[in-house]
């Protein structure tokens, strides 16, 4: 399902005690890779959620994402099995002693040897392979036990596969110490990441959740749509096109204020877009347009740019256009006339007191939210020409 309907939720959840995964506005669904389609959305989340790096539980009020559980865990976990199955320990571990079965390679890069006066050298101390098998054991056993966890709560995203039911070895906080020591003791990034993983899933079970707090998500999904845009279109550096006011007082010091912010600037064949990444639903549902307010800080952004390049002498103000990005679905649209671009040009926004400039008028531009989500970290030039003839496109 998608949130076109009073419903501003992005994720996956259970409510009513059924599962839902929540689409954003527009993104039409592939029924036959309908998983693959699951796991780009989580791969989005994740992308733009300020604590994606996180690997630990969290059930915080993040400005973002709203998560009842470690997904990022059982993610790790299920992609560790699905690539090595088990996790099995292989590697041999040493230690420093003066009996058990020697590795004298190792000891000769490892131990210094007392020097006898006939000239020889004798070991005292040497490399000795550590008897691991009880604790390697059970880090298998404590992968087992994750792994159907997080098949159990998560694999529908991957398959249908169910692992067999493990229960853990030992008490939780054994389990807990051993994975500790796993990764105190291990500089493998791969193997930190699954131990960190299967750390982080126990610590949640501490946190029971019930079938109705199951939740990995955003109702502010607007957030993520900015984000999208600016990272498949914008320049990096778009400080300079900032609009600047401030207070010239009387009786104190000067007051700067803080400077409006255009969420995305495109320089597309040396000219300017001023791009308004607008998570509205008149693509979907042919209702909610940007109001007043929008198209008069948008032509702001457009005057204030003119005032730049004109200083500097940069660019010809003729070439600077305004835009509105909407979401929408090119295959599956209320439209009368059949649309179905990746970008399509919907009509203007212009104000009654002001015209004669391209920046002075706001185009509103549709853009397909399943193009978007799975290119908008690897947009062409091909595809940005196509935005710039569809904002061009005035007809």
């Amino acid at each position: 399902m998608n949130n076109a309907i009073n419903d501003d939720f992005v994720g996956i959840r259970s409510k009513n005690n059924k599962l839902q995964i929540c689409f954003p506005l527009g993104f039409d669904l592939d029924d036959e890779n309908i998983r693959a389609d699951i796991r780009k959305l989580l791969s989005v989340l994740l992308k733009f959620n300020k604590s994606h790096t996180k690997i630990h539980f969290t059930d915080t009020n993040n400005d973002q994402i709203e998560q009842t559980f470690p997904i990022i865990a059982y993610k790790n976990v299920i992609e560790y099995f699905l690539a090595h199955s088990y996790y099995i320990e292989r590697e041999a571990i040493y230690q420093t002693a003066t009996k058990g079965k020697i590795n004298f390679a190792r000891t000769i890069k490892k131990n210094y040897p007392l020097v006898q006066k006939n000239g020889s050298f004798v070991y005292t101390e040497f490399q000795t392979k550590k008897n691991q098998t009880n604790e390697n054991e059970l880090i298998t056993a404590i992968n087992r036990y994750c792994v159907y966890e997080a098949f159990h709560k998560f694999g529908f995203v991957y398959n249908s596969f169910m692992p067999p039911k493990f229960n853990l070895p030992t008490s939780k906080n054994h389990c807990l110490y051993i994975l500790q020591n796993k990764l105190n003791n291990t500089f493998d990034d791969k193997k930190r990441l699954l131990f960190s993983s299967m750390k982080d899933m126990l610590l949640q079970n501490d946190n029971e959740l019930k079938e109705n707090e199951f939740k990995f998500g955003t109702t502010k999904f607007y957030a993520i749509w900015e984000k999208m845009i600016d990272s498949a279109f914008g320049i990096a550096d778009k400080n300079i096109y900032f609009p600047k006011t401030q207070w010239e007082l009387r009786y104190t010091k000067d007051k700067d204020n803080s400077s409006l912010q255009p969420d995305t600037i495109m320089i597309y064949d040396d000219k300017i877009y001023i791009l308004d990444a607008k998570y509205y639903k008149y693509g979907v549902n042919l209702k909610g347009l940007p109001q007043s307010s929008d198209i008069t800080k948008q032509v702001a952004y457009g005057e204030y740019t003119a005032y730049i390049i004109k200083s500097k002498n940069s660019y010809d103000t003729s070439n600077i256009y305004n835009a509105f990005l909407m979401p929408y679905n090119k295959n599956n649209n209320k439209f009368s006339t059949a649309i179905n671009g990746k970008f399509k040009n919907i009509g203007k926004a212009i104000m009654e007191w002001k015209n004669g400039t391209n920046y002075l008028i706001v185009q509103g531009i549709l853009v397909d939210t399943r193009f978007l989500i799975f290119n908008y970290d690897k947009m062409n030039n091909d595809n940005k020409k196509l935005l710039v003839e569809a904002i061009q496109n005035t007809i």
